[in-house]
C-alpha cells in the first residue's frame, strides 16, 4: 500500500483548533469558525489579514453543551461576518489557537460549482476522455473491446443466483446499454441512484437558468441529455418480457478489481430485472427531462416524454416488482427501496408538469404523499423522492390550486432546517440522533437545497446565508477539520475509494479530480459492507477515513457530487445577484 494509514485523532491533533471553510467566503456570507477551546469564559479573538494586521477583534461565544455531541469537543464560536475586505490569507486567531489562511471577496463557489460538474465529464462511460484532461484522459469504457464484454450488447442475468434472486424471470437477447454515467467507486450503472444524480443537474438547469454562465450551462445541458439517452437505452424494448419497464441496473456478476480503468475492467456485464423503482425514476426524469431541456432543444422533449409515458403505463400493471436482495455479494450495490409509493407521486408530478394533463392532476392529488410531510431532518435520497416531488411543484405548479399550501409546506420544511442549524455548534443542517450514515455530506446537501428552494419561495423567511454556513461544514467547519471536497481548501481528500481515480492504491492511476466529494463521516455499520474498527465507539463526526479501501466513508458518488453541483451553482448565483459592496448581507 502506497498511502499512510488516516487517523480522526491524528487529524485531530495535528490540524488548526480553530475550524472553518478553507476555501473561502463571498462578502454576503455569515462567516463563523468553530474553535476547540477547554475554556469556560468568552475567549478574545482577532482576524488578521495576510500582512498580520488586525481587522476585527472580539469575544468567543461559548456553546452551552459541553461536550458537544456530534464531536466530543468542548467548543467556542466566532463569528466575523462583518469583515467584508478582499484576498488572501486571512486568519482567525483565539490566543495561541490559529486558523488555516482563508481568502474573503470574489465568487469562490462558482470555482467550485464547475468543477463538481466536471466531475461528471470524467465519469462518463463509453465516451473516452481525451488527451487534454491531462492525467484523467482513458479510453471509453465498456464498449466491448477486449477485455471489456461492454456495454453495448448486455444480456439479461442468467444461472442458479439470478433464478434465486428473480425467480420465473428471464429476458431473451441482448441490449444496448451504453453510455451514462458510473455511479460511484465501482463501475456499475444504476437507475435509480442515476435518475436522482440527474434530477439535481436538471433542476440545477431549471431554477438557475440564465444565472448561470453560459460555459457552466452548456456543460449541464451536455451531461444530462449524456445521462438522459442512458436512462432511456434502460427501458425494455416492445417485444421483451416486461416491456416499458426499466432495467434495475447493469454491472459485472462479480465485483470489478479495485483500482482499475474501466476499459479494462474483466467482468461479465449482465443487466438486473426490471423493477418497479427503477421504471418510477425512467418515468420522472425523462418527463423533467423534456420539461427543461425544450428550452434548449425543443426536439428532445416529444420522445422523453413519450417514454415516460410508456413507463408509467408499464409500470401500473406492475406495481410491487421488487428491487433485488442479495446485498453487496454479486458484483454491485442492491439499491432496494421497499416503499415505491413515493417515487409513483414523484413521476406523477413531473408528468402533470410537462404535460399538464387532467389525468395526471388527480393522480397526483390522490397520492397520500401529496398532503404528508414529506421532507426529514435525515436528508432525502433515491429511496425518499417525494421531496425532490414537492420541491419541483412547489417551483412550477402555478395553476395548482392548493399551490399555496404546497409553497407553505417546502418554506416550514426549510425553516425547520435552519432551526436544526442553528442549534449545532458546526453549522449543519443534519444531526441525526441515531448517528450519521453512509453518505452524510450528500444528505446534508440536499438538506441545504430544501433551504435554497425555501428561501426562492419566501426570502423574507428563510436567509440565504444558512446554505453557505451549511456548505462550511463540507468545506472544513466540522470535527475533522477535513474539507471533503478534493482540490479545495488545506487539508482536503485526497484519497477516495473509486476504481477510476485510483493513484492512492495505484501510482500508475489518476489521483481523484478536483471537485470530488467523498462521501463523509459514517458511524452507522451498513449490512454486507465493512465497516472499519477504528470508528467504532467514536462521536459520529470522526468516523472518517481518507483512506481508498474505506467504503463506507470515503466512496464517490454521483447523487453527491450532482447536490454538490446545484448548491455551489446556488451560491455562486447569489453571490453575482447580489453585486459587490452594495449588497444586503441577510
Amino acid at each position: 500500500m502506497s498511502w499512510p494509514p488516516f487517523s480522526p485523532t491524528a487529524a485531530v491533533r495535528r490540524r488548526p483548533a480553530v475550524r472553518l471553510n478553507q476555501m473561502g467566503y463571498p462578502r454576503w456570507a455569515r462567516k463563523v469558525a468553530t474553535v476547540l477551546c477547554l475554556e469556560q469564559e468568552p475567549q478574545d479573538f482577532v482576524v488578521e489579514d495576510r500582512d498580520g494586521r488586525e481587522v476585527l477583534a472580539g469575544m468567543t461565544r461559548p456553546w452551552p453543551a459541553r461536550p458537544e455531541p456530534t464531536s466530543g469537543f468542548t467548543l467556542h464560536l466566532v463569528d466575523f461576518s462583518t469583515v467584508k475586505g478582499e484576498g488572501s490569507g486571512y486568519r482567525v486567531r483565539v490566543g495561541e489557537l490559529v486558523s488555516h489562511a482563508f481568502p474573503l471577496g470574489a465568487n469562490p463557489h462558482a470555482e467550485l460549482a464547475d468543477e463538481a460538474l466536471h466531475v461528471f465529464r470524467l465519469m462518463r462511460s463509453g465516451d473516452a476522455v481525451p488527451e487534454e484532461f491531462g492525467a484523467h484522459a482513458r479510453p471509453a469504457g465498456h464498449l466491448g473491446v477486449a477485455p471489456n464484454t461492454g456495454d453495448t450488447a448486455v444480456p439479461a442475468w442468467t444461472g442458479p443466483e439470478a433464478s434465486a434472486l428473480y425467480p420465473g424471470w428471464t429476458c431473451p437477447g441482448t441490449f444496448d446499454v451504453s453510455g451514462g454515467w458510473y455511479d460511484a467507486g465501482d463501475h456499475g450503472k444504476y437507475v435509480t441512484s442515476g435518475s436522482t444524480a440527474l434530477w439535481q443537474l436538471l433542476m440545477t438547469l431549471d431554477l438557475l437558468g440564465d444565472l448561470l454562465p453560459s460555459s457552466t450551462r452548456e456543460a449541464l445541458v451536455e451531461e444530462c441529455h449524456w445521462q438522459l439517452e442512458w436512462v432511456c437505452r434502460m427501458q425494455v424494448p416492445t417485444g421483451s418480457p416486461l416491456a416499458g419497464m426499466a432495467f434495475h441496473k447493469v454491472h459485472g456478476t462479480t465485483w470489478s478489481p479495485l483500482p482499475g480503468l474501466p476499459h479494462v475492467d474483466p467482468t461479465v456485464r449482465v443487466l438486473h430485472r426490471p423493477s418497479t423503482s427503477a421504471t418510477w425514476h425512467l418515468a420522472a426524469v425523462a418527463a423533467q427531462g423534456a420539461r427543461v431541456l425544450r428550452a434548449f432543444d425543443r426536439s428532445c422533449a416529444v420522445p422523453l416524454l413519450a417514454t415516460a409515458r410508456r413507463a408509467a403505463a408499464a409500470v401500473a400493471a406492475h406495481p410491487h416488482l421488487a428491487a433485488p436482495a442479495g446485498g453487496s455479494q454479486f458484483g454491485g450495490g442492491p439499491y432496494g427501496d421497499a416503499d415505491t409509493t413515493d417515487d409513483e407521486y414523484w413521476a406523477t408530478v413531473e408528468l402533470w408538469l410537462a404535460g399538464r394533463s387532467s389525468e395526471d392532476l388527480t393522480r397526483l392529488q390522490r397520492s397520500p404523499w401529496h398532503h404528508a410531510e414529506v421532507f426529514s431532518p435525515l436528508g432525502f435520497d433515491f429511496d425518499a423522492m417525494a421531496a425532490p416531488a414537492r420541491l419541483d411543484l412547489s417551483l412550477h405548479g402555478t395553476s395548482l390550486e392548493e399551490k399555496e399550501s404546497v409553497d407553505e409546506s417546502v418554506v416550514v420544511a426549510a425553516e425547520r432546517l435552519v432551526r436544526l442549524q442553528e442549534q449545532q455548534a458546526w453549522g449543519q443542517p443534519y444531526a441525526p440522533d441515531a448517528g450519521w450514515t453512509w453518505g452524510s455530506n450528500g444528505r446534508l446537501l440536499n438538506n441545504l437545497v430544501v433551504i435554497a428552494v425555501g428561501h426562492h419561495l419566501a426570502p423574507g423567511r428563510v436567509a440565504a446565508t444558512a446554505v453557505a454556513e451549511g456548505l462550511d461544514h463540507v468545506l472544513g467547519r466540522n470535527a475533522l477539520g477535513q474539507c471533503y471536497v478534493t482540490g479545495f481548501g488545506v487539508d482536503d481528500s485526497r484519497r477516495q475509494r473509486t476504481r477510476l481515480f485510483g493513484q492512492a492504491l495505484d501510482p500508475a492511476l489518476p489521483p481523484p479530480p478536483r471537485g470530488a466529494l467523498a462521501g463523509g463521516a459514517n458511524s452507522v455499520p451498513s449490512p454486507g459492507f465493512h465497516y472499519d474498527d477504528r470508528l467504532r465507539g467514536l462521536p459520529p463526526q470522526w468516523c472518517y477515513l481518507d483512506e481508498p479501501t474505506s467504503e463506507v466513508t470515503n466512496d464517490v458518488c454521483i447523487r453527491w457530487n450532482a447536490a454538490l453541483v446545484f448548491v455551489a451553482a446556488w451560491l455562486a448565483a447569489q453571490t453575482r445577484a447580489r453585486n459587490g459592496p452594495a449588497a444586503p448581507s441577510t
